[in-house]
């Protein structure tokens, strides 16, 4: 059969006709008659100006046969790709390598974590079992899908990447009371006074237990990071990271969820910005060979926090990510880090970090109570203050002395008096951070000292006061090579803190003492369990009178990454 290929012909042509040039020149040299000489030196010279002609010629066949075999590469490559004709026994025309989109460089990848907190036990009352960064711990629930992340990113030029994650799992605050409810029609109409409900079936007393607020379905999406990072290097060593990421403080808020260990961050860092993230502009600094190291601790399954530089600084908003900024101040944050190889492979990291800024909280009614976070929350003795807002001790606004009734002749409550907007608390933190990552024995821990906005002791007001705290965390990494069962990751995790809870209504101080132990499973790599016991002493800091609570948890977790 014969088949037609304009490729080996295209070849075939080339070379041939640079073969025939080459053997012509040849015959009409050989045969040329060798016309008399006066002397043997003028044939030499004539005998050498033939044979540079003939080399000239074999070099130019050279380039030409290495042209043929370029084109006849591309040609393959181009019937590689090219659209087949409909009907049979056609040349099929080569179709042309389509044009590179911004979008073809875009990839996408995500992880989703489902969640089972059960109750042990607790008190001394059970409803105030809490968490502010695991809002599936409480009573009367069960699974919970705690984070769906999509995340798309890419180096769409030499000198542009961009990074958008959203999360499909956000779910907006709610709560749950204990208290029974009661209707009017079971009211007392002498003295007012709520009468229990009676069951006829059992002749016992009894009512409808529990109220919800925002009792809406779960699962929203929200926007988690937008930002582009704009390189001013080839190498891309100096980047200007511009919208909404995380914020360069502390190590474990800056690693990610998919990574950690330990199911939550440690409250004592965390409490510095919520989610992690706000909006702003970051300027970013580490060496080509430090960005790789970075970029090899988490390739290499080394828990690493990722390349936010070596040296960092930025500036944001400080009201916290996905919230509008309530003042016309920034937040300036700076953190220094520095990590070791030393000769044997273990790497240690050191870092110091902080900021300084002016946070307005977010304020509701209340009624003030005395012994906030402590067992004995809630006393409120004879004549104390009525329910009403607690007052902002911030610039702009009057001054604590300001709570004056007689201002107010119609009402009992306590308010404050002020003439214009305020711009916020003080809010100032640094931390140091140690890492030495699991190679196979690991330990981390951070510390922070600072100030922020904090409800004070009679509940009345909000200012600037103290904090501190951190966490320690050891770990150990086991690759198991004999049975096959994976890589596990045994952790002990303990965390302290006292301040206030500035992304809280209300700004209430916290009093936590937290053990976590447990271990993370990972059959596959893209599937992970962890199972974790934590045995809690802290305030419930998501519901006045803001009371002390002790708790006994079993937690797990399935993650699976795609």
């Amino acid at each position: 059969m014969f088949e037609f290929n304009t490729e080996t012909m295209v070849v075939n042509v080339g070379i041939g006709k640079s073969a025939l040039a080459v053997a012509a020149f040849g015959a009409v040299v050989l045969s040329a008659p060798v016309p008399a000489r006066a002397d043997t030196a003028a044939e030499i010279r004539e005998l050498r100006a033939r044979l540079r002609g003939l080399d000239e010629l074999r070099a130019r066949l050279g380039r030409l046969e290495a042209q043929a075999a370029k084109e006849a590469k591309a040609a393959k490559e181009a019937k590689a790709h090219a659209t087949p004709t409909a009907a049979p026994g056609h040349v099929a025309v080569a179709a042309a390598h389509p044009p590179e989109h911004w979008y073809d460089r875009i990839s996408l990848r995500g992880y989703t974590q489902m969640r089972y907190n059960g109750i042990l036990s607790g008190g001394p009352f059970f409803n105030d079992i809490s968490s502010p960064v695991d809002r599936s711990i409480g009573n009367k629930r069960n699974f919970l899908i705690r984070r769906a992340r999509l995340i798309f990113s890419g180096d769409i030029s030499d000198h542009l990447y961009i990074y958008i994650q959203p999360d499909l799992a956000s779910a907006p605050n709610r709560s749950f009371s204990n208290a029974a409810t009661f209707t009017s029609a079971n009211v007392n109409p002498d003295t007012g006074v709520p009468l229990p409900l009676t069951n006829a079936l059992f002749g016992t007393a009894d009512g409808q237990i529990g109220t919800f607020s925002e009792n809406a379905g779960g699962h929203f999406a929200q926007l988690r990071d937008a930002y582009a990072d704009i390189s001013i290097d080839h190498d891309k060593e100096f980047r200007v990271r511009a919208g909404q990421s995380k914020i360069p403080y502390g190590f474990e808020n800056m690693q990610s969820s998919q990574n950690r260990l330990a199911l939550d961050r440690a409250d004592a860092i965390n409490t510095c910005c919520r989610d992690e993230r706000d909006l702003g502009l970051f300027f970013y600094y580490a060496p080509k060979e430090m960005r790789h190291l970075f970029r090899d601790l988490v390739k290499n399954n080394l828990k690493g926090s990722g390349d936010y530089g070596m040296f960092a600084l930025g500036v944001y908003n400080g009201q916290g990510a996905n919230r509008f900024e309530l003042n016309q101040g920034v937040h300036v944050v700076s953190r220094l880090t520095y990590p070791y190889v030393f000769e044997n492979g273990q790497i240690v990291e050191a870092s110091i970090q902080g900021y300084t800024g002016r946070f307005m909280p977010v304020t509701s009614v209340i009624t003030p109570s005395l012994g906030g976070a402590t067992f004995q929350a809630g006393f409120r003795p004879p004549g104390f203050f009525a329910a009403g807002v607690p007052f902002v001790d911030g610039p702009g606004y009057g001054s604590p002395s300001n709570f004056n009734l007689a201002t107010f002749p119609s009402s009992t409550a306590w308010r404050p008096v002020f003439a214009n907007g305020g711009e916020g608390v003080r809010d100032e933190r640094v931390a140091v951070t140690g890492v030495l990552y699991p190679q196979p024995f690991g330990l981390s821990a951070e510390w922070n000292w600072g100030r922020g906005p904090v409800l004070d002791p009679t509940q009345t007001f909000i200012f600037s006061g103290r904090l501190n705290g951190g966490y320690v965390q050891a770990t150990y990494k086991y690759d198991d090579t004999v049975y096959g069962t994976g890589t596990w990751f045994p952790f002990v995790k303990w965390q302290y803190y006292q301040g206030g809870a500035k992304f809280e209504t209300n700004a209430p101080f916290s009093r936590l003492y937290e053990l976590d132990v447990g271990i993370e499973w990972q059959p596959l790599r893209e599937v992970e369990f962890t199972a974790v016991y934590s045995r809690m002493d802290r305030t419930n800091v998501l519901a006045a009178p803001y009371r002390q609570f002790h708790a006994h948890l079993m937690r797990f977790q399935l993650q699976w990454n795609y």
